[in-house]
């Protein structure tokens, strides 16, 4: 009788323990932020036909030292935002249209269309997640493989030269244990 109640009591300690331990493996969780950024050159030369442009960079994730570092121990990537904003520029020109695109292989890609917006330093073209397109970031983000970042699109003038930046912002949660 004696040894039936010990297992007993030592099978509820367990029970009880089991949950608190996945509990404690959370208390070691480590939250970082790892931002990605891409400079596009954009040039459309005098007497290019429709002003239409093209530029495109590829990222590495692992260049960011605390996304590398974790790497396989990464439970989870939460987009927190992306933009994509005028660095320098060599006048002021309208962006007829254009479609800035995140891309890796296969996977499905994030795009994002812009038409009809004023180009100066400093403007700013949110990349926001109205289709789910922060949805595609992050499974390519989920993969650690560099990606491509990339616009295509046509503008008010020629002999315009410009830069974008385009980032991407995230929060990152990775245990050691896992």
């Amino acid at each position: 009788m004696k040894t039936m109640t010990k297992l007993l009591l030592l099978l509820a300690v367990v029970a009880l323990l089991s949950p608190g331990c996945e509990k404690a493996k959370d208390l070691l969780d480590v939250k970082f932020d790892a931002n990605f950024k891409s400079d596009l050159n954009i040039d459309v030369p005098a007497g290019t036909k429709s002003a239409t442009f093209g530029a495109e960079a590829t990222i590495d994730p692992q260049s960011n030292t605390d996304f590398a570092e974790y790497g396989s121990k990464i439970k989870e990537i939460e987009i927190k935002e992306a933009k994509a904003t005028i660095l320098a520029i060599n006048k002021t020109v309208v962006l007829e249209n254009a479609e800035i695109s995140v891309t890796s292989g296969s996977m499905t890609p994030a795009k994002w269309s812009f038409s009809n917006e004023n180009l100066a330093v400093g403007t700013v073209l949110t990349l926001g997640n109205d289709s789910g397109q922060w949805d595609n970031v992050q499974a390519i983000l989920n993969t650690q493989n560099a990606f491509t970042t990339a616009i295509n699109g046509t503008v008010s003038e020629d002999d315009v030269q410009f830069t974008l930046q385009i980032e991407i912002k995230t929060s990152v949660t990775a245990n050691p244990l896992d």
